[in-house]
């Protein structure tokens, strides 16, 4: 408050107060109306509306005038409200610091204007409230594929008074896009653009924080996901019950927009396809097969591969099972009543890759040496059986071998004759065309002892049978159950024995030409036909592609020979010709003399 307001305002007191006790000591009320001098509190800063009026009332309409402006403000034009009141704005200048500021104003009536009546304004400091920010709890983003962008908006507000200021950091592979900075007054809000863009795939995890007037950290939580997608990690590879085929199936999922085309690398011991198509949005199966030569247990890789898309899926192929066979589908023992030592061999084989501990069972007469003997993976082992203490006569038995992993049975036959009837078999005869199998040389050969077929034979026959139903001179039939496995591809494959260099036997199968397989509801059938009379053939039935090919079982049978002209005894002939030579010369002994009288 100047000190030129305070002298004018005590002026216009006194001159009023004078005017009054002149009017008063006149006894006339011929003088203007007082009008009303008050004190006002306000908030700094606002906008007051000051209220003008006089000490009681006048029948005319009254004109209110601003005497002294206000040293701290501005007055709006004098706006009537009544015939005896008025109001005026008064609005703070600004950044006014003042404590108070004041003006006078008068009324002019038909009596003459009145002496100034003052208003004082005193200023108080506004009551304000804290900021206030309002964020979300947690922002999650849309998944993307790496090398994308997946966007969000923070949106900010100032629930509170005052102004709320502040920045925004969020770490990588996030980023803000536009002002990191934000100043808000009370009811104001903004949004800040936060941007996330992956280089690698998986669920990642961080923090935006707001920093300034308040503090406060947001979770942000995006996911980065792979165009393609291979499962499992861990590809197990077995084989079907009755199969040694091992195999698996790898899955690879597209999630993008457009076909894919994976380019696959597999290890030596596996079997796959080198390109795979996969649809978008779609899934493909890779089937991954373990090579049938090598059935021990292995461990290998896959690699997967599509422009920067890589995968690698390990690979474990367990080892196959033990598969026990016996060669031949009997052992035949001769011998006498007196031959403490009579004694055949059988061969029992496992082409499986794990070895089998097996137990022998066998009924008397006939004996083994070892009850229990181990079979090697893709091996064999060689089983002496003999006959003790028994009569003459034929006998028969079957000896199984069994154990944990499989089993395997062999007819066993025995010709014991008396002591006194033993005589040494003779050669069977042979035709000249014929020789002899290598089988036979190197069995009654005592010279070597290495075993008749080598361990690295590639024979893997699934299930040894009597599926032979009729055998003719050059035609068989094989009958077997649908349950053993698919015909899909299906052939029939004989066993060629040939000598290596190394004196062992090597085992072969080749398909046989003239051969029918017809499929039926239960059973399946084979006819063979251009088949050798007389001839041992060991024969197996193989299923599906070359690549993925399983034996389904594997079965012998003998052709029937060809029946001679003549089969006795050769004494038969020459009696009848004796005979007719006999006949012949009594003939013309009779005939004779009747030639001579003539």
């Amino acid at each position: 408050m100047t000190f030129r307001a305070i002298i004018i305002a005590t002026l216009a007191l006194a001159s009023a107060s004078f005017a009054t006790a002149e009017t008063r000591r006149d006894g006339q009320g011929a003088a203007p109306p007082p009008v009303i001098s008050q004190t006002i509190a306000a908030r700094r800063g606002e906008k007051i509306t000051v209220p003008l009026g006089i000490h009681g009332t006048r029948g005319e309409l009254l004109e209110f005038l601003i005497r002294t402006p206000p040293g701290h403000g501005r007055l709006s034009p004098v706006k009537s409200l009544t015939m005896n009141s008025a109001a005026v704005i008064y609005t703070p200048a600004a950044r006014a610091t003042a404590t108070e500021d004041r003006f006078a104003y008068a009324v002019r009536g038909s009596q003459g204007v009145s002496a100034p009546g003052v208003i004082v304004l005193r200023f108080a400091e506004p009551i304000t409230a804290a900021p206030r920010l309002r964020a979300p709890n947690e922002i999650e983003f849309a998944p993307v594929f790496p090398g994308e962008r997946s966007t969000a908006e923070m949106e900010l507000a100032n629930e509170g008074g005052g102004m709320l200021e502040g920045e925004v950091a969020a770490p990588e592979p996030w980023s803000i896009e536009g002002l990191k900075f934000f100043r808000l007054a009370a009811g104001q809000r903004t949004a800040i653009k936060l941007v996330f863009t992956p280089a690698q795939p998986g669920v990642r995890n961080g923090e935006a924080v707001i920093t300034g007037t308040q503090r406060k950290v947001i979770p942000l939580r995006a996911t980065a996901e792979e165009r393609l997608a291979a499962s499992p990690a861990l590809l197990k590879l077995v084989a079907r019950p009755g199969s040694q085929t091992r195999s698996g199936t790898v899955n690879i999922a597209n999630h993008s927009e457009e076909d894919a085309t994976v380019a696959v690398e597999a290890g030596a011991r596996l079997l796959t396809d080198r390109i795979v198509k996969v649809p978008a949005h779609g899934t493909a199966a890779l089937p991954i097969f373990a090579d049938a030569a090598d059935v021990a247990a292995f461990d290998e890789v896959v690699k997967l591969s599509s422009r920067e898309w890589q995968s690698v899926v390990r690979v474990h192929s367990v080892a196959v099972g033990g598969i026990l066979q016996f060669t031949g589908n009997e052992v035949a023992i001769a011998g006498s009543a007196t031959d403490a030592n009579a004694s055949a061999s059988a061969i029992l084989e496992n082409s499986g890759g794990e070895a089998l501990t097996v137990r022998l069972d066998v009924v008397k007469p006939f004996e083994v040496e070892d009850r229990v003997v181990t079979v090697p993976a893709r091996g064999r082992v060689e089983i002496s059986v003999f006959v003790r203490d028994a009569a003459a006569g034929t006998f028969r038995s079957t000896m199984k071998a069994i154990g944990e992993g499989g089993s395997a049975a062999v007819s066993v036959v025995a010709e014991i004759s008396e002591a006194r009837a033993q005589r040494t078999p003779a050669p069977p005869v042979r035709a000249p065309e014929e020789k002899i199998p290598a089988s036979e040389t190197l069995e009654n050969s005592g010279e070597n002892d290495a075993p008749l077929i080598s361990p690295n034979a590639r024979e893997v026959p699934n299930a040894l049978g009597k599926f032979a139903r009729a055998t003719g001179t050059d035609s068989a039939r094989i009958e077997w159950p649908m349950s053993l496995g698919p015909l899909e591809n299906a052939r029939a494959e004989e066993r060629v024995l040939s000598l290596l260099p190394n004196d062992e036997l090597q085992i072969a199968w080749t398909p046989i030409a003239a051969a029918t397989i017809t499929p039926g509801a239960d059973r399946a059938t084979a006819e063979l036909r251009g088949l050798k009379p007389g001839t041992l053939y060991a024969v197996r039935i193989v299923s599906g592609k070359d690549a993925d090919s399983s034996v389904l079982f594997t079965t012998e049978f003998r052709t029937s020979p060809k029946k001679p002209l003549y089969s006795g005894s050769l004494s038969t002939p020459l009696l009848v010709l004796a005979l007719c030579v006999l006949l012949f010369a009594i003939w013309r002994s009779r005939r004779a003399p009747v030639d001579r009288k003539k």
